[in-house]
């Protein structure tokens, strides 16, 4: 998210989550999983006035029509735990790429998920994408009684495998470079798909940014998103 917020205020909060504000937005970041989301989104919701809340960041494609980059309207999310089902609310969350019109279900999951849990999901839900966070994000938005929109941009796609990867995040949600990286130094047969994923990574960012600020400058709603 670094192109969108490089030029935002930028705060830490005393529960660590690291929170950007600009005149029209806010960005909280607290890592990933439920937890970490509820943690960025109490920390957004202190910082308000807040019209809504929206769940951004990096997804994983659950069939062969989603590739990395690829920027995707969530009309729907579902918590695959619970069975809870969140629709999107707000008109603004309609998002302007070429698949708008084409709402796509997301999944929350509460683990880094294999390319066979993926094809179980989508079997399970009819999803497109999978994430760890949206669910959280639009349980609060409700509780709240707050719009909720979510953009999600694929990171990894439905047949991409890396074991092991659930090990290198910490318990405060946070992804371990160092550790990761010294893990594959040490494993040349994992150099070409840890390639790959990183530049899916960053194309799923870049695309992200990019279209989050159309969403942004497409607001004409008072207070901050």
């Amino acid at each position: 998210m670094q192109p969108l917020v490089r030029n935002w205020k930028r705060e830490t909060t005393a529960a660590g989550v690291v929170v950007y504000s600009s005149e029209k937005a806010i960005a909280a970041f607290a890592g990933m999983g439920a937890a970490r989301a509820h943690l960025a989104t109490e920390a957004a919701l202190s910082f308000g006035p807040v019209h809504q809340l929206t769940s951004a960041g990096w997804a994983g494609g659950l069939h062969s029509g989603l590739t990395a980059g690829t920027v995707c309207p969530v009309h729907a999310v579902i918590d695959a735990s619970s069975g809870q089902l969140y629709e999107i609310n707000e008109p603004n969350g309609a998002v302007t790429t070429d698949l708008a019109g084409k709402g796509m279900l997301l999944v929350t999951v509460d683990r880094v998920v294999s390319a066979e849990q993926k094809h179980r999901l989508r079997e399970r839900f009819a999803a497109d994408l999978v994430d760890m966070e949206a669910a959280s994000v639009a349980r609060a938005a409700r509780a709240h009684q707050i719009p909720f929109a979510s953009i999600k941009a694929i990171s990894d796609e439905y047949n991409f495998d890396l074991p092991g990867m659930e090990r290198f995040i910490s318990p405060q949600g946070q992804f371990q470079e160092g550790s990761f990286a010294a893990y594959v130094a040490l494993r040349p047969g994992l150099w070409k798909l840890v390639g790959r994923m990183a530049r899916a990574s960053s194309r799923a960012s870049l695309n992200l940014c990019n279209e989050l600020e159309r969403f942004l400058a497409a607001d004409e709603n008072p207070g901050k998103a």
